[in-house]
């Protein structure tokens, strides 16, 4: 069985290049990282070698690539196929998928697609949240069981989680292969639409710093399972500008609580 990993997630890093953020996590300690895919902007025809170097370089496994938006239009975008085969040539564990499509069947069609393209070498993960269309744990757990295929898991946003008024769900369990941590102000929980989504990239916090509950970080800490930092924080950003320096404060900062 693979080794679980604490990795720092790609959001704590927005303003790195993707192959730069492996570089990142190994210079903080970590021994692993996500890493996003964007078609639209920086992912050339030498991205891949860049990242493979990286990784090589640095001996960092991929938590995740992400991310895929499940949106209104026929079939799965070329965009979405790419960050599939980014994820596959990188060996990653996980791909990110989050859906906005306004039909659910269709939405159903192009998660399932992406999970036959995946086979058995990797595992697309549906993030809920209040953003999306799949709002809960609960919601995520009918859409997966509607797509029933091996590849197809549910990523805990531990913000998220909180924010649907929902408990962890008994862990470890094969339908959540990685959960997101991080810590947060209770006053999100009352958030909708764009606010919610300007506290869930600007303020978020270091685990213990917050106010998230203590039955979850005394649960992220017994998980057996890989850990992804998702500390996006407009203050880390400002107090830290330089993303290796962030990177270190998030891994020292959070260090408690690792598994």
């Amino acid at each position: 069985m693979a080794a679980s990993l604490w990795a720092l997630a790609a959001g704590c890093v927005p303003d790195a290049m993707p192959w730069d953020i492996p570089r990142i996590a190994a210079a903080a300690g970590f021994q692993s990282s996500g890493m996003w895919v964007d078609p639209k902007t920086t992912w050339d025809n030498t991205a891949l070698a860049k990242t493979e170097r990286a990784l090589t370089d640095t001996g960092i496994e991929l938590v995740d690539v992400e991310v895929i938006w499940l949106e209104d239009a026929p079939g799965v975008a070329d965009r979405h196929k790419l960050i599939v085969d980014v994820a596959l040539a990188l060996k990653a564990r996980n791909v990110l998928v989050v859906s906005r499509h306004p039909d659910y069947s269709a939405a159903l069609q192009q998660f399932s697609a992406l999970c036959r393209q995946a086979g058995d070498q990797l595992r697309v993960c549906l993030e809920f949240g209040e953003f999306t269309k799949i709002k809960s744990l609960q919601a995520a757990h009918e859409f997966v069981e509607a797509v029933n295929h091996p590849a197809a898991g549910i990523l805990i946003d531990l913000m998220h989680l909180n924010r649907a008024g929902e408990g962890l769900p008994t862990l470890p369990d094969e339908r959540f292969p990685y959960l997101q941590g991080c810590d947060f102000w209770q006053s999100s929980r009352n958030m909708v639409a764009g606010r919610y989504i300007e506290a869930a990239v600007d303020q978020r916090c270091c685990l213990g710093e917050g106010e998230i509950r203590s039955s979850d970080l005394k649960a992220l800490k017994a998980f057996s399972g890989d850990v992804s930092l998702e500390i996006r924080s407009r203050a880390l950003r400002e107090a830290y500008p330089d993303p290796y320096e962030r990177a270190q404060q998030i891994f020292e900062r959070c260090a408690d609580y690792r598994p």
